[in-house]
Formats: structure tokens, sequence, C-alpha cells
């Protein structure tokens, strides 16, 4: 949480993103695109819009 808090992202929104996606994630390539540091907060804006 705190690194989201770093990369400037809501933590609640983080933690809603991350829990839908985690369980299609099949590569490591989509592993690593969960992680905070390779999401915006317009990412997570945008995901929270459509929720």
């Amino acid at each position: 949480m705190e690194t989201a808090r770093a990369c400037g992202l809501e933590p609640y929104q983080y933690l809603r993103f991350l829990f839908e996606k985690l369980p299609y994630a099949q590569t490591r390539e989509e592993h690593l695109a969960l992680l905070p540091q390779r999401l915006t907060p317009d990412c997570l804006a945008d995901f929270m819009a459509c929720a």
C-alpha cells in the first residue's frame, strides 16, 4: 500500500483493480503490469469509472 501511495495511487482503488485483474493474469508480463509502479492514477480512475 505504501508503494501505491508513493506512486500517487489511491490505495482502495489500487486494491480493487488488483483483485479484479490478478486472477486473469497468466504471464510474467501480465503480473508485472499489475505492480503499482507500472500504473497511473488515470488508469485506475478509468477502471473505477467502468466498475
